[in-house]
């Protein structure tokens, strides 16, 4: 391992509401030939939860073994310290994502770092660092984390009671909360962040996959673009599964009106401001 190279790389954070299309963003960065970005992380929590309290519990325990032998003082980890080793993990996890290329910009992706609200965090340990974050009409975020709840969790719809309003409304106040979160971070730091939209990705991907890329100040060849496109195409992957449809209007086949008019009611304010058309709000 090249210590001093992996001091020096340059970081982008992938991110965005869950099911919002941050797995679709991160393979438009990682088909790039001078970005990287590897499927998933989740490493906030690990920075700001159980790493403190491992390294806690690791000082206790040298504290105890030392006044119970010679009493000599133990060296014992600091906050300093937890932050460079936070650094040190997140670079070394953006290095091993790129797989031995080598390239100007190393990702991470990690959708906790909207839900948890990590930006101003991530900002003060990488400060050259940048972040892209991709919105979604909340009616199919709902949609979509509706159908993959039911797929991955065998008792999602007992653990809901079996009531899909109620639920679609908890999903709606995360999708609001979430995408405040990114939206206020940009208005905060507006050179180091740039948003896309899902839906813009998918109508008119060359003008919008070349605006992500300018961001990083990357190759814009046209036949680049046009490759990667071709490469990240819905087609390719659509499984059924955790790739479903890919289609940006889904939740007009797959909502009640009633359930429409539940995500609009929490939701309708930022989504005019985002631009996206309410029936009800």
């Amino acid at each position: 391992m090249d210590w001093k190279f992996l001091q020096s790389i340059k970081l982008v954070f992938a991110t965005g509401s869950p099911k919002s299309g941050t797995t679709f963003l991160q393979m438009i960065l990682n088909n790039h030939p001078e970005v990287s970005c590897p499927a998933e992380h989740y490493l906030f929590e690990l920075l700001t939860e159980k790493l403190p309290r491992f390294l806690e519990n690791y000082n206790k325990s040298v504290i105890f073994i030392d006044k119970v032998t010679a009493n000599q003082g133990a060296p014992v980890f600091t906050e300093e310290d937890i932050k460079e080793i936070g650094k040190f993990i997140i670079k070394l996890a953006g290095y091993k994502g790129a797989k031995g290329r080598r390239v100007k910009w190393y990702g991470i992706k990690d959708d906790q770092l909207t839900e948890r609200n990590g930006f101003s965090f991530l900002e003060k340990l990488f400060p050259e660092a940048k972040f892209i974050g991709i919105i979604r009409d909340p009616r199919s975020v709902v949609v979509s984390a509706w159908h993959f709840n039911i797929r991955i969790h065998s008792d999602f719809l007992e653990s809901i009671g079996n009531n899909k309003e109620k639920w679609i409304e908890y999903a709606a106040n995360c999708w609001l909360r979430d995408n405040n979160n990114l939206i206020n971070f940009f208005k905060k730091s507006p050179s180091k962040v740039f948003l896309c939209k899902y839906e813009d990705l998918l109508l008119n991907s060359f003008e919008n996959y070349k605006k992500i890329f300018e961001f990083l100040e990357v190759n814009t060849d046209d036949t680049l673009i046009e490759e990667i496109i071709e490469k990240t195409s819905f087609k390719k992957f659509k499984d059924g599964k955790f790739f479903r449809k890919g289609k940006v209007d889904s939740w007009k086949e797959e909502l009640t009106p009633l359930e429409i008019k539940t995500v609009e009611k929490v939701c309708g304010s930022l989504m005019n401001f985002l631009g996206y058309k309410t029936v009800y709000w």
